[in-house]
């Protein structure tokens, strides 16, 4: 076998190693949990009738009037799971979020007997959400209601409160979400932060732009001193792995929703029944999470 011949099948393999890592960093992941049955789903029964019902009714609301999906989750335990990773999965398995456009989504999912939560923001969201202002959202409404035992008041106020902070950023108005007799808490204040996953998925994009880059370039010259493009092998496999390096950039990047202001809508509250999320997901690390 030449040299060339070699060369051309560990360029091969290589362009196939990092296809299947962009795959995998953008795929849907599998939810460790069955299909939702609303936008509140009390698995560990903590919720009560009324309080949850109260929630639905919000959620359906922000979804049927500004297409904002949000879902809250409540579960035993993660059975050893990282709280990240498990409520990373639930949200892109179930799809939270539009899949035709690009929509902002959030999860809230709590596992009680360990005692952990973490809040998912999809990207189209966390310009509005950012891991600071959630994790101090988590800490002043869930943390001091679970320490005392009222989960249902704790899940509440930290909902409403980050639809209060949506519609305060993107001005529409919050009168036709929130069932009457709500009561909405004060905004809480707080600055950006990141969280360890954003900052990872960052640092991973780098690395893979320089790798990406060097071997474009190492083949340019190689092809480069041979005489030419013979054949035209090496345009072809140039715009292969600029192209997934493109691709990669859409499946793991991060960004903030700068969404320009979604137009209030007037009028009662609705509420009506849970048709399914939108098969979106879009979720790329981005929220806070902790303990109580």
């Amino acid at each position: 076998m030449t040299k060339p011949r070699i060369f051309q099948i560990g360029v091969g393999a290589l362009v196939l190693l990092i296809t299947a890592i962009v795959s995998t960093s953008g795929q849907t992941a599998q939810s460790p949990l069955p299909p939702p049955t609303g936008y509140v789903n009390d698995y560990a029964n903590v919720i009560d009738r009324a309080t949850k019902q109260q929630l639905e009714t919000t959620l359906a609301n922000l979804d049927q009037q500004q297409k904002i999906q949000f879902s809250v989750v409540t579960v035993d335990t993660t059975g050893g799971r990282e709280i990240f990773d498990y409520s990373l999965a639930v949200a892109r398995g179930w799809g939270i979020g539009s899949k035709d456009a690009q929509k902002p989504s959030l999860l809230l999912l709590v596992a009680i007997k360990d005692h952990k939560y973490f809040t998912q923001v999809s990207r189209h969201l966390e310009g509005d959400l950012p891991d600071g202002l959630v994790g101090q959202i988590q800490r002043e409404r869930l943390v001091p209601a679970f320490r005392s035992g009222d989960y249902g008041r704790g899940l509440t106020d930290t909902i409403n409160e980050y639809i209060t902070t949506v519609a305060s950023k993107n001005g529409f108005s919050t009168d036709a979400i929130f069932p009457a007799g709500t009561k909405r808490p004060p905004e809480v204040k707080g600055g950006p932060g990141s969280s360890p996953a954003g900052v990872f998925g960052a640092v991973f994009l780098i690395f893979l732009v320089v790798i990406v880059g060097a071997i474009v370039v190492i083949i340019a010259r190689i092809r480069g001193g041979r005489g030419g493009p013979r054949g035209g092998g090496g345009g072809w496999l140039t715009w292969l792995l600029v192209s997934l390096l493109l691709n990669s950039g859409r499946g793991s990047g991060s960004s903030g929703w700068s969404g320009g202001g979604f137009g209030g809508l007037g009028g009662g509250s609705s509420g009506g029944g849970f048709g399914g999320f939108g098969g979106g997901g879009d979720f790329g690390g981005g929220g806070a999470g902790g303990g109580w």
